[in-house]
């Protein structure tokens, strides 16, 4: 152990503390050069991350990432973290700390370009139209809005202005199903819109982003794609708590402030994943009456456990209900099916 390691086991929480991994980051602006390191320790089980500045020869401990007994967690925590300094300008002193080759080592692809162009402009007024025509679209056709466009895919429309069906097809998520289906709906709403740059977009779009604005706007997805990995890894160990401590699917939505649905799906990854759901499933099958849990129980032996639909015709039939008591319906086969595939593994 070198007496940079010997430092951080010191400064990480004392002599006891086991620096897994360690790595220097560099900042230069102007004159002035800021040095800091990035660290992974495990003290008795409990895992930590953080960043710790080195100003000459003292050195503290800024921010800790994480601490705690999961190692998924503090992978998300770590990623975000560094992601975020990253995007501050500090770069690692030994690379791949988030992709093998490094972004300053990669020639830009040009949808990369053009996104990092369009997210740095203010296009409002022209979005807020797009969407408009997005979900009358989405009702039109009864399908998701960002199945007919992204936001990303507005704001790129917003700010390229397309206004033939040729300059449409080069905005990256517009290939020829989309441009066919969709082009000429967006080339008359954006008709007489004023743009101040000319087609095709790679003539200059790669003049107008300097060095540094292209590494802030990338750093800034990175931030916020493991900023949202995160954020499901702690939902994720608040779920499985509230779980383990007797709460109610109701209880948990309120907690979580999840739709109940999606709560549901939640909990059906859990048990995919592995990890024991029963408690709240037994709680809430509670609410069926003994008939009604044969019948589900019947219906998957007969049609199998793959797919909902088949089993909630079975089950309840073709008569007309409300979304909510479909819903409900939905969600009860969901957790008879969970009970169902962990007593037949237990069979098994």
């Amino acid at each position: 152990m070198n007496d940079d390691n010997i430092a951080a086991e010191t400064a990480l929480g004392g002599i006891g503390m086991q620096v897994v991994f360690l790595n220097q980051f560099e900042r230069i602006r102007g004159q002035t050069e800021e040095r800091a390191q990035v660290f992974i320790g495990e003290l008795q089980g409990i895992w930590s991350a953080g960043w710790r500045s080195i100003q000459l020869e003292a050195s503290s401990v800024e921010d800790v990432w994480y601490e705690g007994m999961s190692w998924e967690e503090l992978l998300a925590a770590f990623r975000h973290g560094v992601a975020s300094k990253m995007r501050e300008g500090f770069r690692p002193l030994l690379d791949g700390m988030l992709e093998e080759i490094p972004f300053w080592e990669r020639r830009p692809a040009l949808p990369m370009l053009l996104q990092c162009y369009a997210d740095l402009q203010n296009v409002e007024e022209t979005a807020t139209g797009l969407r408009v025509w997005r979900r009358a679209k989405s009702v039109e056709e009864k399908k998701s809005a960002y199945l007919i466009a992204t936001n990303r895919e507005l704001q790129l429309l917003a700010v390229y202005i397309p206004q033939t069906l040729e300059e449409l097809g080069q905005i990256p998520g517009f290939g020829k199903v989309k441009t066919e289906r969709y082009g000429n709906d967006l080339i008359e709403i954006l008709k007489g819109k004023e743009r101040t740059h000319t087609f095709p977009l790679e003539e200059w779009v790669s003049k107008e982003i300097g060095e540094e604005q292209l590494s802030s706007w990338m750093f800034q997805q990175k931030e916020e794609k493991y900023g949202k990995a995160l954020a499901t890894v702690q939902e994720k160990r608040t779920l499985l708590l509230g779980i383990r401590e007797g709460r109610t699917l109701g209880e948990l939505e309120g907690e979580l402030n999840c739709p109940r649905r999606k709560l549901m799906e939640r909990i059906e990854r859990l048990d995919e994943e592995g990890y024991d759901v029963l408690p709240v499933v037994e709680k809430e099958l509670l609410e069926l009456t003994p008939e009604e849990s044969l019948q589900i129980e019947t219906a998957i032996q007969q049609l199998g456990d793959r797919y909902l639909k088949p089993l909630q015709r079975k089950v309840y039939g073709e008569i007309e209900s409300n979304e909510q008591e479909v819903e409900r319906q939905y969600e009860k086969l969901r957790m008879v099916r969970i009970r169902y595939r962990r007593l037949s593994k237990a069979v098994v």
